[in-house]
């Protein structure tokens, strides 16, 4: 499924506490995050070859595996973003809820609004 997709499957209501357990300082981002998703729920996605893939993951620093994906699949304008496909690897354990609620994270985080380029 694409990014867009997911992200249509869900209410923000039921995302944005996910993204509270990622991000604590995002209560006092909601408008910025409802906005975005709402942008990101209407605009017109632009087909991507690339992907956003959840993988098991090594943090070298804290010696420590979490599951997640490379900053990089999200250095991307919105419209981009949204017709990227998301997929988990064989060691991903994330629900489609949580896997959602971080690329809204790191969407808002890293990507951009195709309007702010204007």
């Amino acid at each position: 499924m694409t990014f867009q997709q997911l992200l249509k499957a869900y209410e923000f209501g039921e995302l944005f506490p996910e993204i509270v357990t990622m991000l604590p300082q995002a209560r006092t981002m909601r408008r910025r995050f409802e906005q975005a998703y709402d942008e990101l729920s209407t605009l017109r996605p632009v087909a991507s070859k690339k992907v956003i893939r959840y993988e098991l993951m090594h943090d070298p620093d804290s010696k420590e595996d979490f599951v997640g994906a490379d900053d990089e699949c999200f250095r991307a304008t919105w419209d981009v973003l949204a017709g990227k496909e998301v997929k988990k690897g064989p060691h991903a354990d994330l629900t489609d809820l949580e896997m959602t609620a971080n690329c809204l994270l790191n969407a808002v985080l890293q990507g951009s609004s195709p309007h702010s380029r204007r």
